[in-house]
């Protein structure tokens, strides 16, 4: 499978990713009583995969002053706003047949990033993996002009939120405002479900589609051809941010110079490893190496 690749030589060398979107509060709850609270956001999952490959790469995230857990990459501190909280609802959801096995529900939004927020500086990859709207159509522009590959998780694109509760929601992707981007994307990461709000058939002709089926793997869609990824085997306790450590592992493993194939499947072996955990997962670096 061809992927345009291709770097330039104006950047710096210790800095090949730049991930953008919000670091979170959540709180996941069951029969109305709280299970857990853990630092969430798509950023935090995919820094703590390329912490554990070091992977060289800068975070730009916004939190409020009541951000409460450390992290190896310091976020914009907006002293004006509380840090983004999800409560995930383990009760509400739907069991098989592809649907949802959680409710998640915005409760607290911080601010958005803003193109100005971007460092001034060139990237070999750049990934737009915003959870609760904080990535702007002019944000994810100002992405393709600093980055020479960019990777979009569809959730940073497609997700609204309930004015009264903030139970997240869809809106298709079409009229998500990010719609005239998609040519200058490189990959485009959706879930099953998210893959719904697509026409995989027209965005796989501008970019390579990539969609995770849970314990299914993932399939990967370009313009001439398409391939299902093996998936590994995993006890699901928490589906919380698999996705976003399968797009951690898939983007490590293309900063290694891994084909596409390879660098899913490492994917699915970091969502494997992170459904198995509660919140934020512990990743041996034994079973790395094994792996990498």
């Amino acid at each position: 499978m061809a992927t345009s690749l291709e770097h330039t030589q104006n950047h710096d060398p210790s800095q090949n990713v730049l991930i953008v979107g919000n670091y979170c509060h959540d709180v996941l709850l069951r029969n109305g009583d709280v299970v857990a609270e853990t630092l969430g956001g798509a950023a935090s999952f995919i820094s703590n995969v390329f912490n554990g490959l070091t992977v060289s790469y800068h975070l730009t995230s916004k939190v409020g002053l009541d951000f409460k857990y450390p992290v190896s990459y310091d976020p914009i501190v907006v002293s004006s706003a509380r840090t983004t909280v999800f409560h995930a609802h383990f009760d509400l959801g739907f069991d098989g047949n592809g649907h949802q096995d959680r409710v998640l529900k915005r409760v607290v939004a911080c601010d958005p990033i803003c193109p100005g927020d971007l460092p001034d500086m060139r990237f070999d990859f750049g990934m737009a993996v915003g959870v609760g709207g904080e990535i702007l159509p002019e944000t994810l522009e100002r992405m393709l002009e600093i980055c020479d590959v960019v990777f979009a998780d569809i959730q940073a694109l497609i997700r609204i939120f309930d004015g009264n509760d903030g139970t997240v929601k869809h809106v298709g992707l079409k009229e998500s405002g990010f719609y005239h981007l998609l040519p200058r994307i490189g990959f485009l990461k959706a879930s099953e479900e998210e893959a719904l709000f697509l026409d995989v058939e027209e965005v796989r002709k501008w970019c390579c589609v990539v969609v995770t089926h849970g314990k299914d793997g993932c399939k990967l869609y370009w313009k001439d051809g398409e391939m299902k990824i093996t998936p590994f085997s995993a006890n699901q306790i928490d589906p919380t941010g698999a996705g976003d450590s399968f797009l951690g592992g898939f983007v490590a493993g293309l900063v290694q110079r891994l084909a596409t194939p390879d660098a899913a499947l490492l994917g699915n072996f970091f969502g494997s490893l992170t459904v198995a955990q509660i919140g934020l997962p512990k990743l041996e670096l034994r079973l790395l190496q094994v792996c990498f």
